[in-house]
């Protein structure tokens, strides 16, 4: 058991900072041509172009921003996945922290992505029709390893930018949720916890997950 819950704590133990609250009333917009990052400072794992069009298709602007208001808390409902106004598949509370911490499209993407596989990880909890398999656990598991090694990477580099990590899993219930998920996740794992991998390069994956999201028109940002 010992060996278990450490493992479990392995998705974010590259992270312990918090991010600051941003301000409720008015969005930070994304800058469209904001200090150049180059391969000799940061090595993003999406151009400006392929994020803008992965916000087009989520239906994520800085101009389209939900907007806070009064409703049922999230921990008291037990609702995990929180309200999505828009109904973009992404929580309301968390696509309008992307929005104003971030003034690169590239990290709100990313943040995007991130989601997704964080949103797989907490549907363990309901159903396990998507990961019935040790290979696809593995697979998921992999893929938050990455995500965590890739926020950690890019921190050495762009001392400005935060993981979302702490944004998503921002209440004691999701935190409780988070951890009761990997802990079956890696009951489906078993015996093949020996092949858990350390990605060389982990933003690469990045360009993995975008490759599922269907490309569409630009968002006017």
């Amino acid at each position: 058991m010992k060996k278990v819950f450490t493992l479990s704590l392995l998705f974010f133990s590259y992270f312990s900072a918090s991010t600051a609250k941003a301000d409720e009333d008015i969005p930070r917009v994304i800058k469209l041509s904001p200090k150049k990052i180059t391969q000799h400072n940061v090595d993003l794992p999406l151009n400006q172009f392929r994020a803008l069009e992965i916000l087009a298709e989520k239906n994520v602007s800085s101009h389209q921003v939900p907007r806070p208001y009064t409703m049922p808390d999230t921990a008291v409902h037990g609702e995990l996945f929180g309200s999505d106004i828009n109904a973009n598949g992404i929580r309301d509370d968390y696509e309008r922290m992307l929005l104003k911490s971030y003034q690169r499209s590239e990290y709100v993407a990313m943040g995007i992505l991130a989601a997704e596989r964080w949103d797989k990880l907490l549907r363990l909890l309901h159903s396990q029709e998507q990961i019935k398999t040790s290979f696809q656990a593995l697979e998921l598991f992999n893929d938050n390893m990455a995500i965590n090694q890739c926020y950690y990477s890019l921190q050495k580099v762009d001392i400005s930018l935060i993981s979302p990590v702490l944004s998503y899993f921002n209440n004691e219930q999701l935190l409780d949720a988070k951890y009761q998920a990997e802990l079956l996740l890696l009951d489906i794992i078993g015996n093949d916890q020996a092949n858990f991998t350390f990605h060389q390069k982990p933003c690469e994956r990045f360009a993995d997950f975008a490759k599922s999201v269907k490309k569409g028109k630009l968002a006017a940002l």
